[in-house]
């Protein structure tokens, strides 16, 4: 069974609206005949800096767990790894200009990154640039990524090894869908449309899904996405994402966490966080001590069935029991 990498940004029950996406929330351009316009992914090849000077908080960040120990951080436009679970780290290569950029790997060496253009209105359309890297951040490359339609904007992008991603692509007109690749990324192909839930209608003009990251667990993939109605649903996908179906019915704004392929977990605020145990057929409260001072989304990943991290306003934390004891970590490069 592969390892499912999980990238998911959580939304606490008293942050706003409940939708968050792992990648940086596009700004609509001021005309309605705009076009996406492309960022290449172009190699680049240098020693890891660690000259730079300190980076300050708040600041952006993202994390991404590989497991076995495995750890990546982007805080700002610096990327680190760590291999003893966010214990120590060392700055790697990060291309120049690669803007809006969201990171995903598998191990101390496999990554990948996707560029985001400028959209247009609504998400009528984004381009995007995707590049990897095999030695470690040493060097990137550029990739072809052929199959990835303008049409909609491009969110959150997993890996779950070295040749399966996905891409999560949505709109406020239609009802968003799911790329995906076997080839590391080369060539992509976009899933069916994830279907409407019961009770919601995807209507022109903001009513529709958003989907998040795809957690693969083999035999099965899930997808959380939310509504504009504060409501969250899960989607499952036993053909390889080509094709989707709701399981269940909504479920509180706040975005699981798919820490395997039947224990999800929904961290909201004290006394509000919920579990799973049986892939969403029932949930019952689940006890964290997980705290932050601003009530804003955290990006909470899993790398393994015990090891986690969340990140919020460059801080970042550390479970090795499942999320439910967690202890700040230093920020790499502040």
């Amino acid at each position: 069974m592969k390892k499912a990498l999980i990238t998911l940004a959580l939304v606490l029950a008293t942050a706003c609206g409940g939708t968050v996406a792992t990648s940086p929330t596009p700004t609509a351009t001021s005309s309605s005949s705009a076009t996406a316009t492309p960022i290449p992914s172009a190699s680049a090849s240098a020693s890891p800096s660690t000259s730079k000077s300190p980076i300050p908080l708040p600041t952006t960040a993202q994390v991404a767990a590989a497991g076995n120990g495995v750890v990546w951080m982007l805080v700002a436009d610096r990327l680190f790894l760590s291999t003893d679970k966010g214990a120590t780290w060392t700055e790697r290569t990060w291309p120049p200009q690669a803007p809006n950029a969201v990171i995903a790997f598998v191990s101390d060496k496999d990554g990948w990154r996707m560029e985001s253009g400028s959209p247009a209105t609504q998400c009528q359309s984004q381009q995007v640039g995707i590049g990897n890297t095999f030695d470690g951040a040493n060097t990137w490359r550029g990739l072809d990524g052929s199959g990835i339609a303008d049409a909609q904007c491009k969110g959150a992008l997993a890996f779950s090894d070295t040749q399966h991603g996905y891409i999560s692509a949505w709109s406020p007109n239609d009802r968003p869908v799911i790329y995906r690749t076997a080839d590391g990324g080369k060539t992509w192909k976009a899933s069916a449309p994830l279907p409407d839930p019961a009770g919601f209608t995807t209507q022109p003009g903001g009513v529709s899904l958003r989907a998040g990251p795809v957690a693969d667990f083999g035999s099965v993939l899930y997808v959380n996405a939310t509504d504009t109605q504060q409501h969250a649903y899960v989607f499952k996908s036993t053909d390889g994402g080509a094709t989707w179906s709701v399981t269940g019915g909504a479920i509180s704004p706040t975005t699981v966490v798919f820490v395997s392929a039947t224990r999800w977990i929904q961290i909201g605020a004290p006394g509000e966080s919920k579990e799973t145990t049986d892939a969403g057929a029932s949930w019952h409260a689940f006890t964290t001590d997980y705290q932050q001072a601003a009530p804003v989304a955290p990006q909470i990943v899993f790398g393994d069935a015990q090891t986690g991290y969340a990140t919020v306003r460059g801080g970042l934390q550390r479970t090795t029991d499942g999320g439910l004891h967690w202890t700040a970590l230093k920020t790499p490069g502040t």
